[in-house]
């Protein structure tokens, strides 16, 4: 692999950070427009400001990408469509989506810009890979849960670009599949809303005890971090190293950006990197603490204290005046006026606007120094962190004066006397011509040498060019003014930058198809069972079907239908699909982009992991599907496919799908694979409202987190779908009968009896 090869791919939430990362080597920029993108809390760019970040990259040899990867219900379609041709127009390098709908559209409209399939659709093997190859997708951003091995498998043996996100903030749940902001406060990750949850406080409660301190944030992981290990990143084949950071100031992508540039730099060179300098100006400018996340197999280490910024520790407090209202810091770091220090007991933060030094006000303390500052709160005594360097911040403002990114430029200059001055600018297949107003004339005394002239030629100042070749052909005995000369100069250099810079493509209309809805008619209820023991003597008479796991479908029952769930055994699915059993099904349920690859020859319910929201997506999968949570009553009664259509009326809803082990954590500092103390004792957490929410693990030790409350809906008869669909995580068997008796009572037009019994919740049915 050459360096040419290898991206990296920085984040911008303001034009200021756009600036700073390609300024400091970053080769290919994304961000969001004030629609469609998963993080709607960042500045985000209007219509305006994404034009003329296209235009200031792709000056700079920069790729830009927007993210488009929320998703989106049917009253969206036509948004989204104008949006989408908007981008196309002012020449956007790709997309970043997860909605596959959204992706036929793009691929069949604009088939020149280039399509990257977000990490927001989890994809996360091999097969996931080769259905977007496939699909002719341009590149894949793979899981964040993925290890360095795997991604090297997926890599050497497909032939579709993969991006890796290598630094910054992490998801606890899977991305695409976290439901817990938007199940407690309708806030929805997967429309780039999300409330962060997993940044709060919870308790871990076993059986009937609290065993996690109060102050422990269970869900809230470190930031990555993977500048020591780039010379294996690079081997593994991956094409983009990806940083996050689109809700992070300019000095965090400038400091980040830098320090991988110059990693990936070095590898190249193949001279040895030191990086503990890198990592200490990582932290200085924002520290949640680091870890090298699934990527190295380094157990996901959790923020125990502090879930947002702890920055660095500069010293201690010595002592505090109430009457004064000064506290005395002895210092362990430098510290400026300007800097804003952390005070993690207390949760507070404070600007330094004042600083003193025996009495008198000063700058900045040097180390060991003890300073005062006037602090009018009453703190508990604790080390002092400093979470904002204001020599960081005005370093980066400086450095945002100036050009660091110069292009080599050709010039070649032409006249002869009575003539005009032509002058020709190239840059790569660029090039430009402009001539000069003046003309040429015959010197009577000092005729203007060719010196002068490259002289003047050569001052690019503040540009993004610098001079590379030129060829000069003037008169000897020529004069011409030099203020015309440098006039020229400006001019050429003004039509170069337009010419690389503002580039748009023609836009392109599209006619959607108007759909009607379809009319769907109740035909009976369907289960999902989370082990096969919770059929044990249960009625199926009136039961249409029964999803099972696969790994444990024989072709017991005629009703039975194998499902492969969101998370599962890999090799375990190869034995199924070699299976006898295999063969013995006409239907499966799928629900990630790796088994649906998997399957040609069965009839597909695509599970509502699979996340179809829309007309588009369920007309381009032309597949019967699970209708997602997210969706309200009118969305689903606007579909308009004539493949069958499930809704889960019951459910305990999955918050969180988390490779993480919650429980290995607290017990062992890391995960401990078949630990079994899941089997042992029962595990929920507690949110600072007491309200509980259970946790569940698998056979491979991924961890659920499930919602406090029950989904229980009743009004059945206002829905527009084929079957009702009762799924059960580990209820009893006592339980799964009185709730398939209550829903056929509620089919035949009764009220539910046994919804009062449980804590229930409507979802976004609620309105």
């Amino acid at each position: 692999m050459k360096k040419e090869d290898i991206e990296l791919l920085a984040p911008a939430g303001s034009f200021d950070a756009l600036k700073t990362a390609v300024q400091n080597g970053a080769n290919a920029i994304y961000l969001g427009g004030q629609k469609f993108g998963a993080r709607a809390f960042a500045h985000n760019f209007d219509y305006e400001a994404l034009k003329q970040a296209v235009n200031y990259c792709h000056l700079r040899n920069v790729k830009l990408y927007v993210t488009v990867n929320t998703l989106y219900t049917n009253q969206q379609i036509e948004d989204i469509i104008s949006y989408i041709q908007y981008l196309y127009e002012i020449n956007v390098d790709a997309l970043i989506i997860q909605d596959m709908g959204l992706f036929h559209l793009i691929k069949n409209n604009f088939p020149d810009i280039e399509i990257h399939m977000s990490t927001q659709a989890s994809v996360r093997n091999l097969e996931g890979v080769k259905y977007f190859e496939e699909q002719q997708v341009d590149r894949v951003v793979l899981a964040r849960e993925m290890s360095i091995k795997e991604i090297s498998e997926i890599c050497h043996n497909c032939d579709i670009d993969i991006e890796v996100f290598v630094h910054g903030a992490l998801c606890m749940s899977y991305s695409g599949q976290c439901l817990m902001s938007s199940m407690i406060a309708k806030r929805s990750g997967n429309k780039g809303e999300c409330g962060q949850s997993c940044r709060l406080p919870y308790q871990l409660k076993e059986d009937n005890k609290i065993v996690s301190l109060h102050d422990r944030y269970l869900l809230s992981p470190k930031d990555l971090c993977s500048i020591e290990n780039v010379p294996q990143l690079i081997e593994a084949g991956i094409k983009s190293f990806k940083v996050e950071g689109r809700m992070k100031r300019p000095e965090y992508v400038g400091e980040v950006i830098k320090a991988y540039r110059k990693a990936i730099d070095t590898y190249f060179l193949k001279q040895k990197n030191s990086v503990e300098t890198d990592i200490l100006n990582m932290k200085k400018v924002f520290n949640r603490g680091f870890t090298k996340g699934f990527l190295f197999n380094n157990s996901l280490e959790l923020a125990k204290k502090i879930p947002g910024n702890q920055g660095v520790k500069i010293g201690k407090m010595v002592e505090y005046s109430p009457k004064k209202k000064l506290l005395q810091i002895l210092l362990e770091e430098e510290l400026y006026q300007g800097d804003r220090i952390y005070f993690p007991k207390d949760d507070f933060t404070r600007t330094i606007t004042k600083l003193y030094k025996k009495g008198k006000l000063v700058n900045h303390g040097k180390k060991g120094d003890l300073v005062t500052i006037e602090l009018d709160t009453h703190l508990k005594m604790q080390d002092v962190f400093r979470v904002v360097d204001s020599r960081i911040v005005s370093q980066t403002e400086q450095f945002l004066k100036q050009e660091h990114v110069k292009l080599p430029v050709q010039m070649s200059l032409g006249g002869v006397i009575h003539s005009p001055i032509t002058l020709t600018l190239t840059y790569k297949k660029e090039k430009v011509t402009v001539k000069s107003d003046a003309i040429i004339e015959e010197a009577y005394k000092t005729p203007l040498s060719k010196e002068r002239i490259l002289e003047q030629l050569s001052k690019l100042g503040n540009t993004t060019f610098t001079l590379d070749i030129i060829r000069i052909h003037f008169p000897e005995n020529g004069t011409f003014p030099i203020k015309e000369l440098n006039n020229l100069r400006r001019e050429a250099i003004s039509k170069l930058e337009t010419a690389l810079g503002d580039k748009t493509r023609e836009r392109k209309d599209i006619h959607l198809h108007k759909y009607q809805s379809k009319k769907h008619a109740l035909k009976g209820i369907v289960l999902q069972v989370n082990n096969l023991c919770q059929l044990e003597d249960i009625d199926l008479s009136e039961v249409k079907e029964v999803f099972v796991p696969f790994y444990q479908y024989k072709g017991q029952n005629d009703k039975y239908v194998p499902y492969v769930p969101f998370l599962y055994d890999e090799n375990q699915f190869k034995e199924f699909l070699n299976s006898d059993y295999y063969h013995l099904c006409n239907k499966i349920q799928v629900n990630d982009f790796g088994a649906l690859h998997q399957i040609k020859d069965k009839e597909i319910v695509l599970g509502y992991h699979m996340n179809v929201n829309n007309n588009l997506t369920a007309i381009e999968f032309n597949q019967s599907f699970v209708v997602p949570y997210e969706l309200s009553k009118k969305d689903i009664q606007d579909y308009c496919i004539d493949k069958e259509i499930y809704f889960t009326g019951y459910s305990q809803i999955k918050n969180m799908n988390m490779k993480h082990c919650i429980i290995s954590d607290y017990h062992f500092s890391k995960k401990v694979k078949n630990c079994q103390m899941c089997k042992k004792h029962h595990y929920s957490l507690i949110d600072r409202k007491s309200k509980e929410f259970k946790i569940i693990t698998d056979n491979y030790c991924n961890n659920y987190i499930i919602h406090s409350h029950r989904f229980y809906f009743d009004q059945i008869q206002t829905l527009n779908v084929d079957y009702l669909l009762l799924n059960f995580i580990d209820e009893s068997h006592d339980e799964i009968e009185r709730i398939i008796d209550d829903f056929k009572s509620i089919i035949h037009g009764n009220k539910s009896i046994e919804k009062r019994k449980y804590d229930t919740f409507l979802g976004y049915f609620s309105d």
